[in-house]
């Protein structure tokens, strides 16, 4: 992926900001971190995640916004750790 300059990156940070409010923002940088989580190890993370925001916050990117946030709830409840038997009973048994 080529380097994005800095000045677009703010850019694009600020139109971000700008156009989502603090729920929809959440909901942005969850299904941008599902989207990227088999990202390879080469990769810039931080500008890729800028790249799926600034996407995911455009008109167009709201369709893929909603396509992607239940299979990115259900990432997420995977990468929990499995909850906790208060009194110690393993639930595979």
């Amino acid at each position: 992926m080529a380097k994005v300059n800095a000045e677009t990156i703010d850019k694009m940070n600020e139109y971000i900001t700008a156009r989502n409010n603090p729920t929809r923002m959440n909901i942005v940088e969850l299904v941008s971190q599902y989207v990227l989580a088999d990202l390879p190890e080469g990769e810039d993370k931080e500008e890729s995640l800028v790249l799926s925001r600034y996407h995911l916050s455009t008109d167009r990117g709201k369709e893929d916004l909603s396509a992607m946030y239940v299979d990115a709830v259900s990432w997420l409840e995977e990468q929990q750790d499995p909850p906790v038997d208060p009194e110690g009973n393993d639930e595979e048994t």
